[in-house]
């Protein structure tokens, strides 16, 4: 299994269109073509089903692809070594995180980094939770920002900061009206202000009849958002699905409906303009956010600098360095 052979396979194994795949490569579609023929008929198996669109795996071909990750976790992992000893001169580090996360928290730190360790390749890699848990047990990434349950049998988890939920209502919503005292603006939670710990958590059944906007089935937060609408004696009305935080956010305010949004996107997003927000009064509203990286798994200094890193960020509260 060579490295070319590895690159080309995860390409389009993740891109699943040879012509995507190509362009992704810089190599010709007809080129790619002939390359997985000429693996598949040196392997005596087909590798990919072409005869749907997009095109897939077959059995044989996934079982070269979970082959090929590992072998290439390995590679990375030995040049990871061999940095480490150049003092990270050179070196490359894969992490993991979640589509908003990385667009509102993660800017400052990789700015930050790529300055203080030019030689080091920094990859960010947006996926879901159970996406990023299963790469990290791969070896493709070395870390990912994730909120839990995790299997601590199989990784080594860093608490970061606590991420708080806070429910999102459309600012023409009439019930607003009636609410004025428990509302929270956008600076209280930027700010951190006297008010935010002062103002009283709504009872979330006040909007037992409104519509709701939940994130996709098997992401954390949807289960969450069905959990605190259960404790509070409701089952939602869902109207739209997101896959995005930042969608489920220009939904609810454009009036679609209300949505659970963390403080994160809220503090960090770089919006101009707010739905109104609620406090919770419930413990699963608050969660951990973590640092997540395999046991067994070879941690490199620019994985641990990263981490150090991003630990004097979130301590100073304002994500802006003070090193």
């Amino acid at each position: 299994m060579t490295s070319q052979q590895i690159e080309y396979l995860l390409t389009l194994a993740q891109e699943r269109s040879f012509s995507k795949a190509s362009q992704k490569l810089y190599v010709t579609q007809p080129s790619l073509s002939q390359f997985v023929k000429n693996l598949e008929n040196e392997l005596h198996t087909q590798l990919f089903d072409r005869s749907t669109s997009p095109i897939r795996l077959t059995p044989s071909g996934e079982a070269y692809v979970k082959a090929a990750r590992k072998v290439k976790a390995i590679e990375e992992e030995l040049t990871n070594q061999i940095a480490d000893l150049s003092n990270l001169q050179t070196g490359k580090l894969n992490i993991g995180t979640s589509p908003f996360r990385a667009s509102c928290l993660l800017p400052k730190s990789i700015a930050e980094f790529n300055k203080k360790y030019p030689g080091v390749e920094l990859h960010i890699i947006e996926n879901q939770m159970t996406d990023l848990e299963e790469a990290t047990l791969e070896g493709v990434l070395d870390l990912y920002l994730g909120t839990g349950p995790f299997d601590e049998a199989l990784f080594h988890v860093e608490a970061l900061a606590e991420e708080q939920l806070y429910l999102a209502v459309p600012p023409d919503n009439p019930l607003n009206q009636e609410l004025s005292a428990y509302q929270i603006t956008v600076q209280d939670i930027r700010l951190d202000s006297a008010k935010l710990h002062k103002t009283p958590a709504l009872n979330l059944s006040i909007f037992k009849e409104e519509q709701f906007i939940f994130q996709q089935q098997g992401q954390k937060l949807y289960s969450q958002a069905v959990t605190l609408c259960e404790a509070a004696d409701f089952d939602p009305k869902v109207i739209l699905y997101s896959e995005r935080l930042e969608t489920a956010f220009s939904w609810s305010l454009a009036g679609i409906g209300l949505t659970f949004l963390p403080d994160f996107l809220i503090r960090f997003g770089n919006y101009e303009k707010h739905p109104v927000y609620y406090k919770l009064n419930h413990p699963i509203a608050t969660r951990q956010l973590c640092i997540v990286y395999k046991k067994s798994r070879y941690l490199s200094k620019a994985a641990t600098e990263y981490i150090n890193l991003l630990k004097q960020l979130i301590g100073y509260g304002t994500w802006e360095y003070k090193g």
